[in-house]
C-alpha cells in the first residue's frame, strides 16, 4: 500500500513522542487506558496498524538515523586534534585524536597486532611504517630503575634527543607515554584484552 497522506490527531499523539522526545506520560496513560491496550499505535487494536508501521519506517526512522549521524559528525568536528593522555577506558571511549595515532601504532603491542592484520590500526598500512619505533626513545626519556642508581643511591635520569626525533613538546611526550602505559594495562586486563584499542569497542582478531 502506498501512503500519499497520513493524518494523526494531535490531541492523541504529538511529533515529540514520535521522534523520541519525552512527552506527557499522563497523555500516554490516557491513550492506553481508552484503547484498552498497553501500547495502542502499531498494535492489533490500531486500525491503521500497517500505515503506522510504514510511516515509522519511511519517515520517523530515517529522521532518527540522520539525527544520530549529524550528532556524531558534529561531535567529531568539535573535538580538538591535540594530544591528551588516554589513560582510562572513559578517555578511550571519547576517541583517539588523529595526531596521536602514529605514536600509538608504532608501539610494539599495537604494531604486532597490526602486522598480523588483527586490528584496524586507524587504516594505517604497516608496510609504510619505519622499521624502528621513532617515539620509543622519547617516551623512555627520564625513566629510571634501581639499575640507574649511582653509588650514593641517587637515581640518574637520562634524556636523549636527536634531530630525527618526532617534533613533540614535553607535554605531548608525557601524554603519549601515559597512553602507552595504559595500552599495557588495557591488554593485560581480562575485561578488555580482546578489544581493538585502535577501534574500540570492536574486537580484534
Amino acid at each position: 500500500m502506498e501512503i500519499h497522506e497520513l493524518t494523526l490527531d494531535s490531541n492523541l499523539y504529538n511529533w515529540g513522542s514520535l521522534l523520541g522526545t519525552n512527552g506527557s506520560q499522563e497523555l500516554l496513560r490516557q491513550i492506553n487506558q481508552r484503547s484498552g491496550a498497553g501500547s495502542f499505535f502499531g498494535s492489533m487494536a490500531d486500525p491503521f496498524r500497517t500505515q503506522f508501521h510504514n510511516f515509522m519506517q519511511t519517515i520517523v526512522e530515517p529522521i532518527r538515523a540522520t539525527g544520530e549521524l549529524l550528532a556524531s559528525t558534529v561531535d567529531t568536528l568539535l573535538k580538538p586534534d591535540k594530544f591528551r593522555p588516554i589513560d582510562s577506558l572513559a578517555q578511550l571511549k571519547k576517541g583517539i585524536p588523529p595526531c596521536m595515532r602514529e605514536g600509538i601504532v608504532y608501539y610494539e603491542p599495537i604494531r604486532q597486532l597490526l602486522n598480523e592484520d588483527r586490528i584496524d590500526g586507524f587504516g594505517i598500512d604497516p608496510k609504510m611504517l619505519l622499521p624502528d619505533d621513532p617515539y620509543k626513545s622519547l617516551c623512555e626519556n627520564g625513566h629510571a630503575t634501581s639499575m640507574d642508581m649511582d653509588k650514593n643511591f641517587n637515581y640518574v635520569h637520562e634524556y636523549n634527543f636527536t634531530s630525527a626525533d618526532p617534533d613533540l613538546t614535553a607535554e605531548e611526550i608525557m601524554d603519549l607515554d601515559l597512553t602507552r602505559q595504559y595500552i599495557d594495562q588495557f591488554f593485560a586486563d581480562e575485561a578488555t584484552e580482546y578489544y581493538d584499542f585502535t577501534d574500540y569497542p570492536s574486537l580484534h582478531g
